[in-house]
């Protein structure tokens, strides 16, 4: 699993954008399961009780990020589960959810458990081909997460929803910080230029710049234009993948060309899952493709006849082996 996170200073928000967007109620008339959906969860530990103004605040913050999402888009924006928000009562006490150890780094015991309680819960996983997640837990934290089609976030997030978050008063600037985790939920990365960029919503557009004077890059629309979980105002698919015209199978899965203008585009498939990733095809040199895949920083070339495929994660510096490709006929 790869999660990108947010330093310290990437975690209080800003309230609600003035985007003139259809309603979430008018934009989410279609059949739910036609459509894939944003899923929102608030986990309320045993040791406590839901709080109706943090269900209220995470159901506007939501609602109010697919408007904005919308406002830079076109129209086109994401759809969401009903209820919007869902509140699921945990077994474990607050203090559990960032004490409990879960992995190396300390830091991250707040999102592993976070999301391990909402998968038994739930049913929450990485790379939900229908689901994108968005958990919020009211234990003590201060640590907004997403990635891999997940977003997390902890009891700082709730009390700058409502604001009464203890230095950051400003609630748009904690709708702010979950319009940047849900873009990571999405795939997008930090800016590659962070100077040139560092008021988009990705970077430190959150602090004091939503609704208005902070963005998404091209990088970011070019991204999302491609993802399954953005809808035109009808509710067609932003995007839909051309036919497949090669197909390079591996043990576990298979790589797909799909014909389309420069760049093609390809897409990984899993034997074992649904999870679907895109690629973007770079070039041809000396009878091998290179593919990229940038949002999740992963590299792979292979032959052209099929073969030993290679992948990196270090931009190209290194390469390891990936597996054995066959092109089928």
């Amino acid at each position: 699993m790869k999660v990108r996170c947010c330093f310290a200073m990437l975690l209080a928000c800003t309230w609600f954008a003035n985007v003139q967007a259809e309603t979430p109620t008018e934009r989410s008339k279609s059949t739910e399961s036609d459509l894939n959906v944003v899923r929102v969860v608030y986990l309320v530990s045993r040791d406590r009780t839901e709080r109706p103004e943090y269900t209220a605040a995470i159901e506007q913050a939501i609602v109010d990020l697919q408007k904005w999402y919308a406002g830079q888009l076109g129209g086109a924006t994401f759809r969401l589960h009903s209820p919007i928000v869902e509140v699921i009562k945990s077994p474990k006490p607050a203090v559990w959810f960032h004490a409990n150890p879960a992995g190396e780094h300390k830091e991250n015991w707040g999102y592993n458990n976070t999301f391990a309680e909402a998968s038994e819960l739930v049913g929450a996983k990485h790379n939900d081909p229908h689901i994108t997640w968005v958990i919020y837990s009211d234990s003590p934290g201060n640590s907004g997460r997403g990635g891999s089609g997940v977003a997390c976030m902890p009891e700082d997030d709730l009390l700058g929803l409502v604001g009464k978050h203890p230095t950051q008063k400003d609630k748009l600037r904690w709708v702010a910080g979950l319009g940047h985790e849900l873009g990571h939920a999405f795939g997008l990365p930090h800016p590659a230029d962070t100077v040139k960029d560092a008021d988009a919503i990705m970077w430190t557009g959150i602090y004091g710049k939503y609704p208005d004077r902070t963005y998404l890059t091209d990088d970011d629309k070019k991204i999302l234009s491609r993802s399954p979980f953005f809808y035109n105002p009808d509710d067609s698919p932003v995007y839909r993948l051309p036919k497949v015209v090669a197909r390079y199978s591996y043990p576990g899965g298979a790589f797909l060309q799909h014909s389309s203008k420069s760049p093609t585009i390809w897409t990984e498939t899993k034997t074992d899952s649904a999870a679907r990733f895109t690629f973007e095809e770079s070039k041809r040199e000396n009878g091998m493709i290179y593919i990229d895949d940038r949002p999740r920083g992963i590299k792979i070339r292979f032959p052209s006849v099929g073969g030993h495929a290679e992948l990196s994660a270090d931009s190209g510096t290194t390469w390891n082996r990936f597996s054995e490709f066959k092109l089928d006929e």
